[in-house]
């Protein structure tokens, strides 16, 4: 089994206010695993637009503290699909929107990522093939996400 290095980079998406047409700037993270853009694959494997911010959003503390909780473990995903979601609307988050989630699963000393799916709670879930799984070192990828967490407090 190979162990796969999860790290993140900021995202930001710049909001616009045009003849009556708002857009939320967004400043979230972009899961990296392996150096490159979670994002990217997901979207490039399931033929979908790019327009998401991550579970992980500037000045959304408490969101950002359970997304941390459920990646992992310590609370229920809060999906139907018992997946966490990574990645949602960038103007609302919810997930009816539509958004890729993925299982999490957990041994000793590693945590891993299976089962990515596009997803909107409403309908059965996506699944998206050749991407994943992954496989990171616990202590590794539990610093990643406090990091990540602790960044977008601000």
């Amino acid at each position: 089994m190979d162990i796969s290095c999860l790290t993140f980079q900021q995202m930001l998406r710049p909001g616009s206010d045009l003849k009556g047409c708002t857009v939320a700037e967004r400043c979230s993270i972009d899961f990296l695993i392996n150096q490159r853009s979670l994002l990217d694959t997901l979207v490039t494997a399931g033929g979908d637009h790019a327009d998401y911010m991550s579970c992980f959003v500037k000045g959304f503390c408490v969101a950002n503290s359970r997304s941390c909780a459920r990646l992992l473990l310590r609370e229920p995903a809060g999906t139907e699909s018992g997946r966490v979601l990574l990645y949602a609307c960038p103007e609302c988050g919810d997930i009816s929107c539509g958004g890729y989630s993925v299982h999490v699963s957990q041994t000793d000393n590693r945590f891993t990522w299976h089962a990515f799916a596009y997803e909107n709670g409403y309908e059965e879930p996506v699944i998206i093939d050749g991407v994943g799984p992954y496989t990171f070192e616990k202590q590794a990828y539990e610093a990643t996400l406090n990091k990540a967490e602790w960044l977008m407090k601000e």
